[in-house]
């Protein structure tokens, strides 16, 4: 028997159904890709992230009005039965996505995942065979680069609002880079940089 044959059209259309559950859960493990792409560099890129918390915000807000709908009207625990990937999903990517966010792991993943470009850019600048200007360094748009061959350091394009963020690599402990700003060890010789205003 379907529940939804006594609810007028429009309750109808708003009720959850296996097909529009999946829509749902892919677009909230959409927006889950798009939050952790925008904390994945110290700082996080906030117009991303202003653009995915509205998407998230919308998303959000439909959800909450569909389920109390559905709820209402149907009344039954069959119904959520049936549409758990409606209500289940969204819920769990919003709390993987957030611990991932808390612990770091989206900035620690990106710089693993360049970890290797990073680290041969490193050795040339040590040599002294990096040519100068760099727009990329593995997964990171380079805003500009300044050291030597003892350190140096480079602000990430578009990371943070109120200031710059960036890497720095020393090998002899925290870098000494004639730039302002403090340093946060990461890994190994490398520091995260920041430039507060």
């Amino acid at each position: 028997m379907d529940l939804t044959d006594d609810l007028p059209d429009a309750s109808r259309r708003l009720a959850p159904t296996n097909v529009n559950g999946r829509a749902w859960g892919t677009v909230a493990v959409l927006l889950g890709l798009g939050t952790i792409y925008a904390t994945s560099v110290p700082g996080w890129h906030f117009m991303w992230l202003m653009l995915v918390a509205i998407g998230w915000l919308l998303f959000g807000g439909g959800w909450l009005i569909v389920l109390g709908a559905s709820l209402v009207r149907r009344g039954r625990r069959g119904a959520l039965r049936r549409n758990w990937r409606f209500w289940a999903v969204p819920p769990l990517v919003v709390a993987l996505v957030g611990s991932l966010v808390y612990v770091g792991a989206p900035v620690r993943m990106r710089f693993e995942l360049s970890r290797g470009s990073l680290d041969l850019f490193a050795k040339k600048v040590s040599e002294g065979t990096s040519q100068g200007k760099r727009n990329r360094i593995g997964l990171y748009p380079v805003k500009y680069l300044e050291g030597s061959r003892r350190a140096f350091g480079f602000m990430i394009e578009d990371a943070g609002l109120f200031g710059s963020y960036g890497f720095a690599w020393s090998p002899n402990g925290e870098p000494d880079i004639d730039s302002p700003g403090s340093y946060r060890h990461l890994d190994g010789p490398w520091y995260i940089w920041i430039d507060e205003w």
